[in-house]
């Protein structure tokens, strides 16, 4: 090659390796990662333990037939999702990868097709921050039963996430159990895989009362469509408590879902329907959810959210329909016009039903950091009480509060200590002040359902909605303190900041808060640009949903744009996975060798939105 022929040429005191001597070299460094990868993991032949004693290089350097046959791919479904929150898992992929083309495992001398392979002493890889037991278990399956046309996993594939499709086993949850930590929050490394239907997984009421069994005080969190919800069912599911239970019904009759869900499922669309009921009788506290696509007349959507405040359900929950090009050639809808009207409708509703409407992105709706209340659940003690939507808290026991994760935080502080029993809010209402008492009620048999249900058998709901405040996620101002602390380190550079234009009015707000651009900004020369995730076109606008393709595609354009070349780029790293890679499985290095910029990750909290 020529580059080998110029190295040699340059420097006579190194003259080159033989043949034999680059074979022994080769064989030097392919020993070594080897022995690194195999004190990891073992291997696997079919889905089973396989010991090897040898690794056997292709004659002439080359691949042997069994290596470059079709049965050597290593096509592992699972190492995407568990690379999004380890790394590691890339590094041994491609390490098994590359021995393999050039040879085989052997053991007595016979080559061992691999196909895989599994974690060894998994207690090293057991110490990952998870919420709970069942949050570290994940997705129980990553198959459904439905058809939607708005389907979020619609097109993914070609957006180039593949996350492997995968039901959760007995065994895995066992595993799992073994190595969790309830004290200190930690389990094992968690895979990132898509998660659909969970009673499609045939097991899973015994996954879910097995998790239940082992972590008993810890709220159980199931999402599903209804089809497999049948009284028996839910019956199991009503010893499972604390527990919620979340359904996406996305119709207000049986027909609609027929036609929208096509549920292949036999008799799943009235099983589905006939659900709400079934749940309030076991006591089962439940928020429905609904995706107005345009398809759907919206008073369909009326017939939903009458339907869930009849049945005394804890929210109903209204996604805005959304699509990625990856799915769509066409607009199926115009944003700007059909978003303002879904709000119009849901408007009008919170004068006629008790049950809060939350709207997702509640960022859309709600664009202010401020801890303005969406509503009281139902027969709570903030409803009782008379605190209602829209109402904005001002302080707590005479306490000034200026955010909502701050009213959260605090009032979950509240509510565990036994001691307190009542609350005072000062609250802004309609341009006037209003206070009112909120009574802390301890005992379970003062309660009533759907609130009443919040409280597992042991004692009070200890869960963000304490007191029946039912309030929307945001921003910290500790995420800005951050900012202006990073900033303060880049004094006289050049800082490129991203935002999100869902995320814009409150980073805005939130800098006055602080004293403005100016001084946020001031050791340094701050640029603050919108960023819309391109990569997946379409309506898209959550961060989360960024990739480095597009802030290196907006970076390139923003340099063209101004004739001038930032320092560093600055962007939450609310879309990065605990591995630092975004959703693509790409990381902050295939950003700075496109551009040779410093990328630096701005540490907040991810919004629930």
């Amino acid at each position: 090659m020529v580059v080998s022929d110029t190295l040699e040429a340059a420097d006579d005191m190194h003259p080159p390796l033989s043949r034999r001597e680059r074979d022994l070299t080769l064989c030097s460094l392919l020993r070594r990662q080897l022995s690194r990868i195999l004190r990891l993991v073992d291997l696997e032949v079919g889905g089973r333990a396989a010991q090897a004693d040898a690794f056997a290089v292709g004659r002439d350097g080359q691949p042997s037939a069994l290596a470059a046959s079709p049965h050597r791919r290593l096509e592992y479904g699972a190492i995407p999702g568990y690379a999004r929150s380890e790394p590691r898992f890339h590094v041994i992929d491609r390490g098994l990868r590359r021995a393999l083309r050039m040879g085989a495992f052997q053991r007595n001398g016979i080559a061992l097709p691999v196909d895989g392979f599994r974690l060894r002493d998994i207690g090293q890889w057991s110490h990952y921050p998870t919420v709970s037991l069942d949050d570290n278990c994940g997705s129980i399956s990553s198959y459904c039963n439905c058809d939607c046309e708005f389907c979020f996993e619609k097109g993914t594939r070609g957006a180039g996430i593949a996350l492997g499709c995968a039901q959760l086993s007995l065994r895995e949850v066992e595993t799992r159990t073994k190595h969790y930590s309830p004290e200190k929050r930690t389990g094992i490394v968690q895979s990132g895989r898509f998660s659909l239907e969970p009673f499609a997984n045939p097991r899973c009421l015994e996954i879910l009362e097995r998790i239940h069994d082992a972590a008993p005080g810890e709220q159980t969190n199931i999402t599903t469509n209804g089809s497999y919800l049948t009284e028996d069912v839910v019956a199991r599911l009503a010893r499972l408590t604390p527990i919620m239970v979340t359904v996406s019904m996305n119709a207000g009759d049986g027909e609609m879902r027929r036609l929208i869900m096509k549920d292949r499922k036999p008799g799943g669309d009235e099983t589905a329907m006939a659900v709400l009921p079934l749940l309030r009788e076991y006591q089962i506290p439940f928020i429905a959810s609904y995706v107005p696509w345009p398809s759907k007349p919206l008073p369909d959507m009326e017939n939903m959210i009458r339907l869930v405040d009849r049945h005394d359900g804890l929210v109903a929950r209204v996604c805005l329909p959304s699509w990625t090009r990856f799915a769509r050639d066409d607009a199926p809808f115009d944003t700007e016009e059909y978003w303002p009207r879904i709000l119009e409708v849901i408007s009008r509703l919170r004068g006629e039903v008790a049950v809060p409407i939350h709207v997702m992105p509640n960022m859309y709706e709600l664009r202010t950091m401020l801890p303005v209340v969406q509503g009281t659940f139902k027969h709570s003690p903030a409803a009782e009480a008379g605190i209602r939507y829209g109402d904005v808290i001002l302080a707590i026991d005479g306490e000034r509060v200026v955010t909502r994760p701050e009213v959260s935080n605090m009032m979950a502080a509240r509510f565990q200590d036994t001691s307190i029993s009542s609350t005072t809010f000062s609250l802004a209402r309609e341009g006037r002040l209003v206070e009112t008492t909120v009574p802390h009620i301890h005992d379970p048999e003062q309660l009533r359902y759907p609130y009443k249900a919040l409280a597992g058998p042991e004692g009070p709901p200890v869960w963000r909605g304490c007191l029946g405040l039912h309030i929307a996620d945001g921003f910290e101002l500790r995420s800005f303190v951050g900012l202006r602390d990073i900033l303060k380190e880049r004094s006289g550079e050049c800082v490129l900041l991203y935002i999100s234009p869902l995320g814009e009015p409150y980073f805005r707000e939130g800098v006055q808060m602080l004293g403005g651009i100016e001084q946020l900004g001031e050791p340094c020369e701050l640029h603050v640009e919108t960023l819309r995730p391109d990569h997946w076109g379409g309506n898209v606008q959550i961060g989360d949903l960024w990739t480095f393709r597009d802030l290196i595609a907006q970076t390139e354009a923003w340099i063209e744009r101004n004739h001038i070349r930032p320092d560093v780029v600055l962007a939450p790293r609310s879309f990065l996975t605990n591995g630092g890679n975004d959703l693509l499985g790409e990381c902050y290095l295939d950003f700075e060798r496109a551009l040779d910029i410093e990328f630096c990750p701005l540490p907040c909290p991810r919004i629930a939105i």
